[in-house]
């Protein structure tokens, strides 16, 4: 295989390596690099996806905190503008969750 490193690979797999190694006029050793290189990016990019689905649902339920959080203040606004004026404001916090399929229609 060559110097510094030693990889064990199936028979098959080994095969075809060789064969395209033989079509590339590269030796067998250079191609089993750059599989290994291929494989850590591999490994690396899904690392990456992993992080920004755990920080993409984080940043969801922060949104949904914040969503509560000013409904609640709109709520406590209408409230002190009288019974009409808070039953309106429940009407369009629950057409807006709808919109958002946040709730069941």
């Amino acid at each position: 295989m060559g110097k510094g490193f030693s990889v064990s690979l199936p028979l098959e797999e080994a095969a075809i390596v060789e064969k395209e190694a033989n079509r590339l006029g590269l030796p067998a050793a250079s191609i089993i690099r750059l599989m290994m290189r291929d494989g850590q990016q591999r490994r690396e990019l899904e690392r990456q996806v992993d992080d920004l689905k755990a920080r993409m649902e984080l940043l969801q339920v922060q949104f949904q905190g914040l969503q509560i959080l000013l409904e609640t203040i709109a709520l406590e606004q209408a409230n002190a503008r009288g019974p009409q004026a808070l039953e309106n404001r429940k009407a369009l916090i629950q057409e807006i969750r709808k919109r958002q399929g946040l709730v069941e229609r």
